[in-house]
């Protein structure tokens, strides 16, 4: 049987991270969360045989595997600022991998991502039986055909390795921005193609449609200004309240004080008077 190779696209300026305060690299374990559901889609949780209907907010984990059908997409943020965001487009398979979820694998079917938000000196990849493709902060398309794979750079810069059957790297690209490559399987990247005005109307109004609602979604998680009054409010109340009660403690505390002394001053015998008698 011939080994396959992949293809994976590798977004090398940082980890997909949730969270930026220190823990132990034994404990830490990263998570992707769907944000967007459109028509078909299903999860199947890793190690399970079941599928689910996909939902927003559903958290996924190292080798889950997210499946769409017909005319249906799925979008997950791996960050909580969802800066860094895949989208499978329909009839796709994604397979997550790693605990850092590094990876995402491609059997078949189209990906979509941007990536702004990564930490140094780590990757992200994307893998298909093709190539090996990584990007530094940048936003493209992968395609994952039968015999043949599709990179496309819509922001900034990727490169795009090819592999033999056994692994061995053939050949390693630069893919400007504006610029897309196919590569037959086993094969040498082929002749850079600009991309169409078809392909870019269509990145720009998704990066719109994405931006749009994930600035929607942010404000709904924000706490409304009538929230914020009413906190304010009761976190005025409190220290109103705390001095109140530390007036009145200072109030009983002097009254204590003074009936103590009044006490003292009343237990003390009268002053004899004094002799006149010299002797």
């Amino acid at each position: 049987m011939l080994k396959a190779g992949y293809l994976i696209l590798g977004l090398s300026v940082g980890a997909l991270l949730l969270d930026s305060g220190p823990v132990l690299a034994k404990e830490l374990v990263r998570e992707a969360r769907v944000i967007m559901v459109k028509g078909d889609v299903n999860i199947q949780k890793a190690g399970k045989t079941d599928w689910a209907k996909a939902k927003e907010g559903m958290i996924l984990t190292d080798g889950d595997t997210a499946k769409t059908g017909k005319s249906s997409a799925v979008e997950i943020a791996f960050d909580r600022d969802k800066k860094n965001i895949v989208r499978l487009d329909e009839n796709s398979t994604a397979i997550l991998r790693g605990k850092m979820l590094r990876q995402v694998e491609l059997p078949r079917g189209k990906i979509r991502f941007v990536v702004k938000s990564l930490k140094k000196d780590s990757s992200f990849e994307i893998k298909t039986p093709t190539v090996v493709a990584g990007a530094r902060g940048s936003g493209g398309d992968v395609i994952a055909g039968e015999n043949m794979d599709t990179v496309k750079a819509f922001e900034d810069e990727l490169f795009v390795q090819s592999f033999d059957e056994q692994g061995n790297l053939i050949q390693e690209i630069s893919l400007k921005e504006g610029w897309e490559v196919m590569i037959e399987r086993f094969e040498a990247p082929g002749e850079l193609i600009e991309v169409t005005d078809m392909d870019r109307s269509d990145w720009g109004s998704w990066k719109d449609d994405l931006g749009g609602r994930i600035d929607e979604s942010i404000r709904e998680e924000q706490p409304s200004p009538i929230s914020q009054d009413f906190s304010n409010v009761e976190s005025i109340q409190q220290e109103t309240i705390q001095k109140q009660e530390e007036y009145k403690q200072d109030v009983i505390q002097q009254q204590d004080t003074q009936r103590i002394e009044q006490t003292i001053e009343e237990e003390q015998p009268a002053p004899e008077p004094p002799c006149d008698d010299p002797y």
